[in-house]
């Protein structure tokens, strides 16, 4: 049997042979891999975003308790069994982990030794109030991390001079946030009171990005305390793009917009005086009045007559008289009169530019998976309507307001519902698992029937060859296929068939009447049914009887 298996695989040539080789190489490192995968648990997230130095604590920490874990993202993020998280979790917080990169006033719980300093004792004081302060800003909204310097006075022996205490805070936000004036505020506060002897006017803060975000004891997000015009207008923009950002998260949710400004503005001292006369406003200041009334005659001619005694009574006066009567009224009217005289020393606003990015739409269909969808034209009017109401949007100056829809690249806040009794909840690492174990089935599946059976196979058929006899009518007692004299020259024997009656390998083969043919090239006499088994055989195995019919004519000792 060994020969005749060396003999097969010689058979198949020498590429054949490799490329067997290499998929089964294959196979088998597959079938490893998998094996491997299979036996370590899911893995899921301890703490991601962590300081080198609390990661190092944390692993130790794991190291002590035999727990495996996976390193990932340069060794910020620490993954551990998905079921252990929680207990883990709790068991790392009763030893202070993590510590988020400081030292607090457990420094103090190891004890002191009798050689410990008054120095180190001062540096473990300011390490531990270093620590506390950064540990209380860390817990405000959008600060990821804080590193707070501390310089304290150290008043010497018979000095009467006492200096005074400063403080430098360094923020890190999360992603993009920053903190507007409030926030910067909070935390110039927060130090200025945490430590003994320290006024806010000593307090500086600065971000990572390295912006100066507060200075002698105010914040410098607002307008107000700009020094320089670059300030006020930064601090200009700064102020609306926080206001419409904090307007929009009301309806789009927090971390859903962006909005930034851009501010052209007009610093000129302007003093002007303005006069304005309004003519339909009159009003009467003075008044004056005369009136003038006159009588006089006019004499009459020269005459004898008139010279005469008694002539005037007859001639009725001889003349003329006049009246005359005057009448003359003056009204002095006051014109209105608006004088006005105006000094503009803040600067002014001569250009607004607003852009707004909206994050779109997650829709979550009954029993699907989450899709993305830009929002429509309406809803973007909509939006543009109150941003322009909110930043004081002005036409005749030449404002501009854009409001565009794209997908963030933060992925949407995880539902936080509990699911039902029957629904199916995959996490992605329960995902990867089912994928390893659909391919694992697949390899292990192609493996067999690609290389398993076809090997079993030949195996099986080598196995099967039956020992030609001479006698066919001791085989047909028997119940054995038998061909005299066709045994190969190595003793091999020559053609497959079944040594069993009833139990023949061979399927499908009805008991056919045992009768006797008599065959001219072969001694004796053998079943008809054998004939049409041996038949059935080499259709089956054509490659493996043209195998034997070759070892057949192949004369001995050759």
């Amino acid at each position: 049997m060994g020969e005749g298996l060396i003999a097969q695989l010689r058979g198949l040539g020498m590429l054949r042979l490799g490329l067997l080789g290499g998929a089964g190489l294959a196979v088998l490192a597959l079938v490893a891999w998998f094996a491997l995968r299979a036996g370590q648990p899911p893995m899921g997230l301890l703490y991601g975003e962590l300081d080198q130095r609390d990661a190092g604590q944390v692993i130790a920490a794991l190291d002590r308790a035999r727990v495996p874990y996976r390193i990932e993202a340069g060794g910020t993020r620490i993954l551990a069994p998905e079921d252990q998280v929680p207990r883990l979790r709790l068991t790392l917080a009763r030893e202070g982990l993590p510590q988020g990169g400081s030292v607090g006033y457990e420094i103090f719980d190891r004890g002191e030794s009798l050689t410990t300093t008054p120095f180190q004792q001062d540096v473990n004081r300011l390490r531990a109030l270093e620590g506390e302060i950064g540990r209380s800003i860390r817990q405000l909204s959008g600060v990821r991390g804080a590193r707070v310097h501390l310089v304290l006075p150290r008043r010497d022996a018979f000095s009467r001079e006492r200096g005074e205490a400063r403080a430098s805070v360094v923020l890190t936000m999360q992603g993009a946030q920053r903190l507007d004036r409030e926030g910067v505020q909070a935390v110039l506060h927060l130090v200025a009171t945490a430590v003994p002897g320290l006024s806010a006017q000593n307090v500086s803060i600065v971000d990572s990005r390295g912006a100066l975000l507060a200075r002698g004891g105010q914040a410098l997000a607002g307008p107000g305390t700009a020094t320089t015009q670059e300030e006020m207008r930064h601090a200009q923009e700064l102020r609306i793009g926080r206001a419409v950002e904090e307007m929009l998260e009301r309806i789009l949710g927090p971390g859903r917009v962006r909005a930034e400004a851009s501010v052209e503005m007009d610093f000129d001292r302007v003093q002007t005086t303005e006069e304005r006369f309004d003519p339909d406003n009159q009003v009467p200041r003075s008044q004056q009045s005369s009136q003038e009334s006159s009588t006089g005659s006019e004499a009459g001619t020269t005459s004898v007559q008139n010279n005469v005694p008694n002539a005037n009574a007859n001639a009725n006066g001889g003349g003329n008289s006049t009246q005359e009567s005057r009448q003359e009224e003056t009204t002095n009217f006051e014109i209105g009169r608006t004088t006005r005289n105006t000094v503009r020393e803040h600067p002014v606003v001569k250009r607004l530019s607003v852009a707004v990015l909206v994050d779109g739409v997650w829709e979550t269909p009954a029993g699907g998976a989450a899709s993305f969808r830009e929002r429509t034209a309406e809803e973007l009017a909509r939006i543009t309507t109150l941003v322009q109401g909110a930043v004081g949007f002005d036409e005749r100056r030449g404002d501009q307001v854009q409001v565009v829809s794209l997908r963030f690249a933060e992925p949407p806040a995880p539902d936080t519902s509990v699911p039902g009794m029957f629904d199916l909840n995959f996490s992605s690492t329960t995902i990867a698992r089912l994928a390893e174990s659909g391919i694992f089935a697949l390899v292990a599946l192609l493996a067999i029937l690609l290389v398993g059976r076809p090997a079993v196979g030949r195996l099986v058929t080598l196995a099967a060859w039956p020992a030609i006899a001479g006698a066919g009518g001791a085989g047909g007692a028997a119940g054995g296929t038998a061909i005299a004299g066709t045994t190969a020259p190595d003793g091999t024997p020559a053609l497959p068939g079944q040594a069993g009656g009833e139990h023949s390998a061979l399927a499908g083969t009805s008991e056919e009447e045992a009768a006797m043919i008599s065959l001219a090239m072969v001694e004796g006499q053998m079943r008809a049914s054998s004939i049409a088994r041996l038949q059935d055989l080499v259709e089956r195995h054509p490659d493996d009887a043209l195998t034997v019919v070759r070892r057949w004519m192949i004369p001995e000792g050759a």
